[in-house]
């Protein structure tokens, strides 16, 4: 009900001078003002809720009148009759019944309104009613918003000073008589309808389609704006004598309030369309009230067909229980939870997704959850790639302190005899003994080959890291063919023969991975034992995301104590390089390049009937 007609109903019934009476379709008392309380010497609070039948006489005054009211359910506009009454004193009296019925929106019955009029004492009553007359126009004045009375015929019978308001510069022009087309044209010519200017093309359809809304009430109200920028809000309702009581009420604190929220509202729903997270609010049970746009591209379902749907439908079925147990542990105390999500798409490649999920409380009573969701996806991908540069570096590091030990020592070894033979020749040519010069010079030859091969393998180590660059999917066996026939005239010679399981593809280098592989089996030939033809077994497994290459011989094998130490740079166990020659390098050339790749080698110090190294990658996802 709008305000002035609640508060102008109410002071009518309130200061309404007869008795008046509410009782529902059972006959039951639901209210009474003021002067039935004071008529029957009722407190309100005593005859609410009790039965009609208390207010009556005899029952034959009762009998009567509820006949006379089933009557007006059969289509009368009320029922007037007389009857006798009594107090709660007991005194009687009689007294004109008129009965009203009340209707619900499906045109059942509700109840019924009485007015008691006090025959007995009808000179005072009609004092009172003059005295209810003054109230009347009294409280019209009073009231803020703008009321009037139009009869039958559109004329106008009763106003007050608010609805003079409303019509702006035509307001000195109302009286009483005044039909309602003409308040209206008035106010149009004062250009007081800023929807409809003065001469525009659509005032007479705006004019027409207002004069519409006052011959057909709806009781609906309409709002639009009116002269000085202010909101009016507009409402006919039609009596039961035929009258229209029209209602003026300014609303434009309202309406500014109602939009500055909306533009609030489109600007926050500019805002969650347009930001690159996820967003969406659930209710209690779980069901989706809102999704964003983004959010509907992610799952593939368009915004208005998310909303409804449960939410955990589009959680993977291994989180739905994790998922609710994290919604149902947020409290008024602890409302917000985050956690990372892992997803690989339906194209293979990784997402990572940052979830803030927050529980909104009203009085400690769960309102809705709002989950935000953030693509961290590059955000990981960085962090990989900040860990696989740090590896790197460590490697490099790594290599750089071995680079420092292998110059103080293995460099300088080659350096110590150059420098003694040649005192040993500058000696000898001093005293003219000239016998063992070529058997030096010989050695001074040796050792600076052998010092060109080391700088050779230092370069060579040292070169592994920067070449790496050329990632791509290799076939391994390919690569341990090609290794093979790079190593052909070494592998005939031996005599070496080879066993080959199903062996996989990886993502690396072509290139380093060959040279890891000549590494590798170009050892198992060389540490073959006296007499016994080499035979090499390359086979693979994988397990919990990696590759496992075994390169496995039947050579001489590795003391378990060194497994270590044959990775790093120079470290020979076979010193006599009249049998075994090499500088050392091979296998650290092969661990770096397993390193490059994310990966590593090792020596398995279980297999005791040769060498098994076992190389571990990467799985291809």
């Amino acid at each position: 009900m709008p305000i002035a007609q609640k508060h102008f109903i109410q002071a009518l019934y309130d200061s309404f001078p007869d008795p008046v009476v509410i009782v529902d379709s059972d006959r039951v008392i639901r209210a009474v003002n003021p002067a039935a309380s004071q008529q029957f010497g009722y407190p309100a609070n005593e005859i609410v809720n009790s039965p009609a039948r208390l207010l009556y006489a005899t029952e034959d005054d009762y009998d009567a009148c509820l006949s006379r009211g089933s009557n007006i359910s059969a289509g009368e506009d009320f029922a007037d009759g007389v009857y006798r009454y009594r107090r709660r004193d007991g005194s009687e009296f009689s007294a004109r019944l008129r009965v009203t019925p009340v209707s619900g929106d499906d045109s059942s019955m509700q109840g019924f309104i009485g007015v008691v009029h006090d025959i007995s004492d009808y000179l005072h009553l009609d004092e009172e009613r003059r005295k209810s007359d003054g109230i009347l126009n009294t409280a019209l004045q009073a009231i803020p918003e703008g009321f009037a009375i139009f009869d039958r015929n559109e004329r106008l019978i009763v106003y007050n000073d608010a609805y003079r308001k409303v019509c702006g510069p035509a307001g000195p022009l109302l009286h009483v008589g005044m039909t309602a087309q003409d308040i209206m044209t008035a106010v149009y010519e004062a250009g007081h309808y800023p929807l409809a200017p003065v001469g525009s093309e659509a005032a007479d359809e705006w004019i027409a389609s207002r004069m519409y809304d006052f011959r057909n009430p709806t009781g609906k109200a309409v709002v639009f704006p009116y002269g000085g920028g202010r909101w009016l809000r507009v409402e006919n309702l039609r009596t039961g004598d035929g009258n229209t009581v029209a209602l003026r009420i300014d609303v434009t604190e309202l309406k500014e309030a109602e939009l500055a929220r909306d533009r609030q509202r489109l600007e926050y729903y500019t805002l969650v369309q347009n930001i690159p997270d996820f967003i969406t609010r659930i209710s209690g049970d779980f069901r989706i009230t809102f999704a964003n746009d983004r959010y509907a591209a992610f799952v593939g379902i368009s915004a208005d067909d998310l909303v409804g749907k449960p939410i955990l439908d589009l959680v993977p079925e291994k989180d739905r229980e994790r998922v609710t147990s994290v919604l149902r542990s947020l409290t008024p105390d602890a409302p917000m939870v985050s956690r990372e999500q892992h997803r690989v798409l339906a194209d293979g490649s990784d997402f990572w997704i940052f979830w803030s999920n927050m529980a909104v409380f009203d009085g400690g009573k769960l309102v809705e959850y709002i989950t935000v969701g953030r693509d961290i996806t590059e955000l990981k991908q960085q962090q990989a790639r900040i860990a696989q540069q740090s590896a790197e570096l460590q490697r490099k590091n790594e290599a750089l302190n071995q680079f420092t030990g292998t110059v103080s020592h293995d460099l300088k070894a080659p350096l110590r005899h150059m420098s003694m033979f040649s005192e040993m020749m500058s000696d000898d040519v001093a005293n003219g003994s000239l016998e063992e010069l070529p058997s030096y010079a010989r050695h001074l030859r040796q050792s600076a080959r052998r010092m060109g091969l080391l700088i050779d393998s230092l370069l060579e180590y040292a070169q592994i890291a920067d070449q790496i660059g050329n990632w791509q999917t290799v076939s391994m066996a390919d690569v341990i063919s090609d290794a093979i026939l790079i190593l052909g005239t070494f592998v005939r010679e031996a005599g070496a023969r080879f066993e080959f399981d199903s062996l996989p593809q990886v993502k690396g280098d072509p290139e380093l991975l060959k040279r890891l592989c000549q590494n590798l089996i170009g050892n198992a030939i060389k540490y073959r034992k006296e007499d016994v033809k080499p035979v090499i077994r390359i086979y693979s497994e994988k397990n919990d995301g990696k590759i496992l290459i075994y390169f496995q011989d039947n050579g001489i094998g590795v003391d378990p104590r060194f497994a270590k130490k044959i990775f790093d740079v120079f470290q020979r166990l076979h010193r006599d390089e009249t049998v075994y020659q090499g500088t050392g390098i091979g296998l650290a050339l092969a661990k770096r390049i397993a390193e490059s790749h994310n990966g590593s080698i090792e020596l398995d110090t279980t297999f005791s009937e040769g060498a098994r190294f076992i190389l571990t990658l990467p799985e291809m996802s």
